[in-house]
């Protein structure tokens, strides 16, 4: 090959993702592109991504065809750069080539969960359904048509439910119980397969690696929450008047951030190589979310000392884009703890479970819905409202001990809420 073919690799654009869909080219072989100039729309797990040009010249290759999954580290397109010579870089950051002390146009590094510079956030893409034979033009987001395509659904088939006719996995679910349930009426049993993609396959990569690598333990425990419910609804009038929505989950965040910066151990992560506990001065809140492309874990920046407000309005920012699926990779980057409450979606009593931990973070909590419950006070049996937790944590960094005042620390909170209202 030239020494003036450059090689651009497909970087790792999201974090830990590690495979992209091609969803469009924008340029030709043969087309003259500048540097940072728009070339693909690619999907991760989480995110579409306008690609930019990592340097000037001529598109000598393309290496691939739009519906292909590509790895991390292949090439995906070549650049011819004419005079210029341009190192290109395998995944691990090694340079091939003679000239590669000579480079002019710098190859962006491959850093997990960084947006390289240009990126953009692309749109969902209206796209025809060629592979089923169709001309209708449908909208959808990439890993809705892979589910089609997976179970065999012409997507022009399909009513969108969303937003200008945008057709979501819930409707290709639904399609297919819909096609299933009239086989078994026509008295014809039908067995389908559900691949791990998308972002249920990131997430199982995740899971899987934190599960084999940290030594997981998990404390249970519960907690009085009359007061804490009563708090939601006195501040409910003045919230609404602020355009803010006071919710269960913003409050526990409220009770939360006092005691990640007062028990440093859990507002850490983990750096394998070196066998480190990094401890963080800033507590930046995960909140696991169920939406339609599946968990996802956006990040509270900062929230450390924040009003109970400030907290409300950033959360209610970011599940509003969560649900819509517009938030960028960075807004899933740089957690130092994860807080997953399932209240919302519980009908059944849940007593506890085993959360996993979000890795590299050293510790993770869930915590149900809150419920009547018999309860004992002042030597006396009554009712009340009581929500239950569960902490995960690294054993090889946090002791039990730890952990016990970590959740004193985080139930006193809860059940006199007014003690984290006034930055306690």
């Amino acid at each position: 090959m030239s020494k003036s073919m450059y090689e651009f690799i497909l970087p790792d654009i999201g974090e830990g993702i590690s495979e992209a869909m091609l969803i469009s080219w924008t340029v030709k072989v043969g087309q003259q592109v500048a540097e940072g100039e728009e070339v693909a729309t690619v999907s991760t797990d989480k995110v579409d991504v306008e690609l930019p040009a990592p340097c000037a010249g001529i598109v000598g290759e393309l290496c691939w065809k739009p519906g292909d999954t590509i790895k991390v580290g292949s090439v995906f397109m070549r650049i011819d750069t004419g005079d210029k010579v341009v190192a290109t870089r395998a995944p691990g950051g090694r340079k091939h080539g003679k000239a590669a002390d000579k480079t002019k146009l710098p190859k962006p590094e491959l850093v997990p969960g960084e947006i390289l510079p240009g990126m953009r956030l692309a749109a969902p893409q209206s796209v025809t359904t060629p592979d089923f034979g169709t001309a209708r033009l449908v909208t959808a987001a990439p890993s809705t048509r892979k589910l089609a395509a997976d179970l065999g659904i012409d997507l022009a088939a399909v009513t969108g439910s969303g937003d200008g006719g945008l057709i979501l996995r819930a409707d290709v679910e639904r399609f297919a119980q819909l096609r299933a349930t009239q086989s078994r009426a026509a008295g014809t049993a039908e067995t389908r397969r559900e691949p791990l993609s998308g972002v249920r396959a990131a997430m199982a990569e995740r899971m899987a690696r934190s599960v084999h690598t940290l030594a997981h333990s998990t404390m249970n425990f519960e907690m009085r929450a009359d007061a804490f419910l009563t708090m939601i609804e006195r501040l409910k009038p003045g919230a609404r008047e602020a355009g803010i929505r006071i919710s269960v989950t913003a409050l526990l965040a409220k009770c939360l951030e006092g005691p990640l910066r007062r028990h440093a151990r859990f507002n850490a992560t983990i750096d394998e190589e070196r066998r480190e506990l990094v401890l963080h001065g800033a507590v930046n809140l995960g909140v696991a979310m169920a939406t339609e492309r599946g968990l996802v874990v956006p990040v509270l920046q900062g929230i450390g000392g924040a009003t109970l407000f400030a907290i409300a309005r950033q959360l209610g920012d970011v599940v509003a884009r969560a649900r819509s699926g517009n938030l960028a990779a960075a807004e899933m980057a740089g957690g130092t703890f994860t807080l997953s409450n399932t209240g919302a979606l519980e009908t059944a009593t849940i007593v506890s479970t085993r959360p996993v931990i979000n890795a590299p973070q050293a510790a993770t909590l869930w915590v149900s819905r809150a419920q009547q419950r018999p309860v004992v006070s002042d030597g006396g049996l009554g009712v009340g409202q009581v929500i239950n937790g569960s902490l995960s944590f690294d054993h090889r960094f946090i002791d039990g001990a730890d952990t016990v005042a970590f959740i004193n620390d985080f139930a006193a909170m809860v059940e006199t809420p007014e003690r984290a209202l006034a930055g306690e």
